[in-house]
């Protein structure tokens, strides 16, 4: 087991073993922070990532991803500094009634999500551009029941009993290219605002959609974390990155347009339980990103409309993010 995970992590995610991360983090969402439970349900991340890259070759990321990126447009942008980070979550989806055994049509289909994640960041003085990829696979081999029903027995909750209608075992991936904008810095004494807008777009079986969002910031040295902010409304690997500098407040307003969603339409290649999509969609967050020490909280509340269209309760839930900086 321990050569496999050495043979995975050279794989996926560290170039060396010798060169150190400079953060890690842990990261939740989960709709017990509105005393939910039902929908979308949980989420569990791991990232770990590096701040300031010289360039984006074999030093800095595994060979396989090197050899893609010099296809890529990130390399070639002026006057960026890049940054890298890897993501490794799980995500849990039921229905509303999870007690309910029987199939529940109007609900969306109970589904778990492992997935790896990695992306890279250049950014510049106010222009920033990600590129991501996410590999993962849905159904039983997610591991998603077996975890939700553990849980639930370890503290004395109702067990979820829908868990026969899942979706099937489906390898699935996402590519991701987003850009941000940072304008209308204000000085506010010892503080200042701005606003962070940006564009995003991405195309899988996991999720293909085009969002475009905006992000009113207040706090201290919003500069050094202009590109780890986002101004979308974030689920599933798409949690705010951390910056080991300043804080802030924040209040973000998006709006997207879904072609395909596969916790929504269900399994891409086989009949499984599936629901009818509702394509335009919005929605926000509010929040708070705080630096102590080595330390590093990010805590937001979430809204979305609805994404489905026999969707009965709001999709909505916390997030919450520790990193310790090396």
């Amino acid at each position: 087991m321990r050569l496999f995970l050495i043979y995975f992590m050279g794989i996926f995610s560290f170039p060396s073993f010798a060169s150190g991360i400079d953060y890690f983090t842990f990261s939740y969402e989960n709709d017990a922070f509105y005393r939910d439970d039902g929908g979308y349900s949980n989420g569990v991340v791991v990232s770990w990532g590096y701040y300031d890259v010289e360039a984006l070759n074999e030093e800095s990321m595994p060979t396989w991803l090197a050899n893609l990126n010099q296809y890529l447009y990130l390399p070639y942008l002026e006057d960026r500094n890049y940054a890298i980070s890897y993501s490794f979550g799980q995500f849990i989806q039921t229905a509303v009634d999870f007690e309910d055994e029987n199939l529940i049509e109007e609900d969306a289909p109970y589904a778990g999500l492992l997935a790896w994640k990695v992306n890279v960041v250049a950014a510049g003085e106010d222009v920033s551009d990600d590129l991501s990829l996410t590999l993962g696979i849905v159904g039983p081999a997610s591991g998603a029941e077996y975890v939700q029903k553990s849980i639930h027995a370890l503290i004395g909750s109702k067990e979820p009993m829908g868990w026969d209608h899942q979706l099937s075992n489906e390898v699935v991936f996402r590519v991701e290219a987003k850009r941000l904008w940072r304008s209308l810095v204000v000085p506010l004494g010892e503080t200042e605002a701005d606003i962070v807008t940006g564009v995003n777009a991405g195309v899988g079986n996991l999720l293909s959609d085009a969002n475009v969002g905006i992000s009113f910031r207040w706090g201290q040295q919003l500069q050094s974390s202009f590109s780890s902010s986002s101004p979308f409304v974030v689920q599933k690997m798409n949690g705010l990155a951390p910056s080991p500098k300043g804080w802030y407040i924040f209040a973000n307003l998006s709006g997207s347009y879904v072609l395909n969603d596969i916790f929504i339409n269900g399994n891409t290649f086989e009949d499984s339980h599936s629901v009818a999509l509702t394509h335009w969609q919005a929605g926000v967050a509010i929040g708070a990103q705080l630096n102590i020490s080595q330390w590093n909280f990010i805590y937001s509340m979430i809204y979305t409309t609805d994404q489905y269209e026999t969707q009965t309760e709001d999709t909505r839930f916390g997030t919450l993010s520790v990193t310790y900086n090396f």
